[in-house]
């Protein structure tokens, strides 16, 4: 029986089609591998969300987060004091923030792909690793300043620039414009920024205490102690501020520098400036007059200044103010015609 093999036409016929499915099919199969590198990735890094998550709801167990912390990853590991408790294999390097209010943020590559997500963000971001995997900075940030180390959260403002009171630009609420502030501290540990806005909340007067929040009397009573902080005036102050939904809502202990009573304020987005910080950062001087001029700019009469939080340590119906001429002294806590409340925000560097 004869026996008839393929031609050589044929095997190359053969060859060739061969070649275009691996031409078709390597593609595709590389992009499938690829994509579900990149998935698996993701799971990664949303592993890693969940466990900054975790570590927050773990401390708030014990005394709570006084300050900010970074976790770092380096050829796969966990370096220095701070790990999470994370199960598989970790990227190849990266950090991951947890915020002291429970946000976690997060910049991690595995030499292909890099994932980021500011802490303002609910999802991450993937795109091709390039050599830099670095924080990702809000898509519309709330801060804007043409100083470098506001703008930078890996840049920290010097002492002297702080004391010159850099002028930034808050968008408070998606409603109101802008709102100049300025910067009061650049805290490079908890990487957070300090801010006063540039004038009273508004151009009403209040006094730091009322007999109503007190319970020391019926309204139009004299009532006059500073025992329990200006509770009138952080009312006041957080009710003119409770719309700026831009600005985080913080839990403040304000225990009094001067040594007379410790409150905590829940949900505030604003503060009051203290006494020490008055002093201390801001060049203010006990008594007299020193305090630079932004600090009390923008103020008609009245109000004639603005109370701070700090109660006067030698005089139980006194606390601490800064006028309208740059002084800085201490006047009755009753006396609700003078004097208003300034707005102090805190800010982490990583949402701006």
């Amino acid at each position: 029986m004869n026996k008839k093999g393929f031609t050589l036409i044929e095997l190359l016929a053969v060859i060739v089609i061969l070649a275009i499915i691996a031409l078709i099919a390597v593609p595709v199969i590389m992009n499938i591998i690829s994509s579900a590198r990149k998935s698996a990735f993701e799971d990664t890094a949303y592993g890693l969300i969940d466990a900054g998550e975790m570590y927050y709801a773990s401390s708030l167990l014990e005394n709570g987060m006084a300050s900010d912390v970074e976790f770092t990853i380096e050829d796969g590991k966990f370096v220095g004091e701070n790990k999470l408790e994370v199960k598989g294999a970790l990227p190849t390097n990266g950090k991951i923030t947890v915020t002291k209010d429970g946000r976690v943020a997060i910049a991690v590559n595995n030499g292909a792909h890099c994932v980021t997500k500011a802490t303002s963000e609910s999802a991450i971001t993937t795109v091709k690793y390039e050599g830099s995997c670095e924080y990702k900075k809000a898509a519309n940030p709330i801060i804007t300043s043409t100083a470098t180390c506001i703008t930078n959260e890996n840049e920290t403002c010097s002492l002297d620039a702080i004391k010159a009171g850099i002028a930034v630009n808050v968008k408070v609420n998606a409603k109101e414009e802008a709102k100049t502030f300025y910067v009061v501290k650049d805290d490079a540990t908890t990487n957070t920024l300090t801010l006063i806005m540039d004038r009273n909340v508004d151009e009403n007067t209040v006094a730091w205490i009322s007999e109503k929040d007190y319970g020391c009397g019926e309204t139009g009573d004299y009532c006059s102690t500073n025992e329990k902080g200006p509770l009138t005036a952080l009312n006041y102050l957080e009710s003119k501020t409770s719309s700026w939904t831009n600005i985080p809502a913080k839990t403040y202990t304000l225990a009094d520098d001067q040594g007379q009573y410790t409150i905590e304020r829940t949900n505030a987005r604003a503060r009051m400036l203290t006494h020490d910080e008055a002093i201390d950062l801001l060049g203010c001087v006990d008594y007299g007059v020193g305090c630079p001029a932004w600090l009390y700019g923008n103020l008609s009469n009245p109000p004639y200044g603005f109370w701070l939080s700090s109660a006067y340590v030698d005089g139980g119906d006194f606390a601490w103010y800064v006028n309208n001429d740059g002084s800085f002294f201490f006047y009755n806590v009753y006396h609700g015609s003078d004097y208003g409340v300034r707005p102090v925000i805190e800010i982490q560097k990583t949402i701006i």
